[in-house]
């Protein structure tokens, strides 16, 4: 197993989660978490690090979203003019006798994450505009997957919830046109529903030749997969994998091939949700049947929602969070680590 190493701490009181990285244009490496006191049940705020030496060592955080409620889950996705997108989703624990779950949210950056526009909502039938904020409204949204830009400069969303009147939670996608400017609720297009299994934490991956894979946390304890071949407008019948993932993280790289890191849910090599990965090599045709390395393990229950980024050709850098250092942590691996 890689040796970790501390790529960013919380402030004293609290704990660091759900991490994400991405590489910029300028080689610089972009990476957030969520500070809070707790995993659930607190409010919390979106901190960013960054490193200009691939990952070697890390600047002081400093806090990019603190809102009146919980920003959770922060992901960060890069448009081809470099602009990077952060989105989030914001929960109120204090209502009940649920809490309510405000929707998801876009803030904007031209000048590499030093700066965010105002935040921008994305829209979607699962939170209708007169019921978002009230309290305990039976339907809710998130998001987990950051935004995914698309060879025809579109960029997609994926979104997660529960429509009105529906028991089972649905996936879906939210399209931008303008550079993440707007996301109206109009574009939005189911991925995955059904009854039986809920439909939770969808990411988005483009691979060379534009195929838009969505890989999805479900409670049937296995990603779920579909395609689209169209620029994310139609998507193929879900299907399961498997791999036992909850969170998950899918990194396309310079080869062609995806790198695909979750936390795993079989216990095969310890019995906490450690961090997994493994390098698929020919993404356009099935994921599975590929060896599985272990990446991490705190030693505690709480962990994994990895996050992945290339550093340089065949080498990678993979997040995770320790909850009892409050710490986010990081790996090293190089395509040698993960058997063909």
């Amino acid at each position: 197993m890689p040796t970790p190493f501390t790529v960013a701490r919380a402030e004293t009181g609290l704990l660091a989660h759900f991490p994400d990285v991405v590489r910029l244009p300028d080689g610089r490496l972009l990476a957030t978490y969520r500070e809070g006191a707790g995993h659930v049940r607190s409010t919390g705020r979106i901190s960013l690090v960054e490193s200009t030496d691939g990952g070697a060592t890390w600047s002081p955080p400093w806090v990019a979203v603190d809102g009146e409620f919980d920003d959770r889950d922060p992901k960060l996705g890069l448009l081809a003019d470099g602009t990077v997108l952060l989105s989030y989703f914001v929960i109120d624990w204090s209502t009940t006798p649920l809490h309510t779950t405000h929707g998801t949210y876009v803030h904007r950056s031209t000048d590499g994450g030093r700066t965010w526009s105002e935040p921008i909502p994305v829209g979607t039938a699962m939170i209708d505009e007169g019921g978002r904020f009230t309290p305990a409204v039976p339907t809710w949204a998130a998001s987990h997957g950051g935004a995914a830009a698309l060879p025809n400069g579109d960029v997609l969303l994926p979104l997660y919830g529960r429509l009105p009147g529906e028991k089972w939670q649905q996936a879906t996608v939210v399209r931008s046109t303008d550079g993440g400017r707007t996301w109206p609720a109009s574009s939005e297009v189911l991925l995955a529903a059904g009854p039986g299994v809920h439909y939770q934490e969808p990411t988005l991956t483009v691979l060379d030749d534009g195929t838009v894979v969505a890989l999805i946390r479900t409670t049937a304890d296995q990603a779920w997969m579909c395609r689209s071949t169209d620029d994310g407008h139609t998507w193929s019948e879900p299907q399961p994998t498997d791999m036992p993932a909850s969170s998950h993280h899918a990194l396309p790289l310079s080869t062609g091939e995806v790198l695909v890191t979750y936390g795993d849910l079989s216990k095969r090599f310890s019995d906490h949700r450690d961090t997994v990965g493994r390098l698929v090599r020919d993404p356009a045709k099935t994921w599975d049947g590929y060896p599985d390395v272990q990446l991490y393990d705190s030693g505690h229950p709480d962990q994994a929602n990895p996050s992945s980024v290339e550093v340089a050709p065949g080498r990678f850098l993979t997040l995770s969070f320790d909850v009892r250092e409050a710490t986010v942590v990081g790996v090293f691996t190089t395509t040698a680590d993960y058997p063909g």
